[in-house]
């Protein structure tokens, strides 16, 4: 689910704050002094930091669902709050300032996000999903720490808090692991090469989520393909950081686009 909310807020940002993948980049990386030290282009990031319930919106009352004659009792939906802090990299600080006000200025408008931005599973939440922008009770007390432990300079950013539902009844399965960075050369003295192996899983849209099988997996910019395994994964090796369209095609005639931001593993409904 937290994938689906990547996929989510970046298709939030390119729609509604009008940032347009050809010349900013959307990421969620660990904002630390190598990462941010390689960045090619504008970037805003996403960085997610924490994880936890909301207990105020706890409910202690189970749910009965009633059908055919019969009643059956089930745990509510556990509310969880998923954190953001959301940064802005440019070369010039007026730039940088432009581009997170922009960030900004787009997420407060939304008091939840538009249904008809939601991926994935978060197409199947029961409530919707409720934002907090740049409130002061956020888990990141204090940045300046924060930014020590990354050994990089502290800088402005947003605090961005979203509200997802779990139901304790549904039981989502899916690989751990769709990405793997390797680095070689010499650290120190460089220059220092990235071998990243990005893929995912295409699933049929619908309640099942079935994995489709034999489905063409295409990387527009590169030309790159893969086909889906058995369980729908697909994966590709060798890719540079970057903003990429996935152009995925089933057996059955069916066809879709996604933009993807390598490093990261990708859920894709056709």
């Amino acid at each position: 689910m937290i994938s689906d909310l990547d996929e989510t807020l970046k298709k939030l940002l390119t729609e509604r704050a009008g940032l347009d993948p050809a010349e900013v980049d959307i990421t969620f990386d660990i904002p630390s002094r190598d990462w941010s030290g390689g960045l090619a282009k504008p970037t805003v990031n996403l960085y997610l930091y924490d994880i936890r319930e909301n207990r105020e919106l706890r409910e202690a009352d189970w749910w009965v669902d009633r059908e055919n004659g019969k009643a059956n009792k089930r745990k509510p939906p556990v509310r969880v709050d998923l954190s953001y802090m959301i940064t802005a990299w440019t070369r010039a600080v007026e730039d940088e300032h432009r581009l997170l006000w922009r960030v900004l200025t787009t997420l407060l408008r939304q008091e939840a996000i538009p249904e008809e931005l939601l991926q994935g599973e978060l197409v199947r939440q029961i409530y919707p999903l409720r934002t907090r922008v740049a409130q002061p009770d956020g888990a990141l007390t204090n940045p300046a720490d924060f930014w020590t432990a990354l050994e990089n300079l502290l800088k402005p950013s947003i605090n961005y808090v979203v509200t997802v539902s779990v139901d304790m009844d549904v039981v989502s399965v899916a690989p751990l692991v769709f990405t793997k960075v390797a680095r070689v050369g010499d650290m120190v003295r460089g220059p220092v090469d990235e071998m990243i192996q990005v893929g995912g899983v295409v699933r049929r849209r619908g309640p099942g989520r079935e994995p489709v099988a034999a489905a063409r997996v295409v990387i527009k910019e590169t030309g790159a393909e893969a086909m889906t395994d058995d369980q729908g994964r697909y994966s590709f090796a060798n890719v540079r950081r970057g903003s990429y369209t996935l152009v995925i095609c089933t057996t059955d005639g069916r066809a879709r686009e996604v933009t993807i931001s390598v490093p990261g593993g990708y859920e894709v409904e056709v």
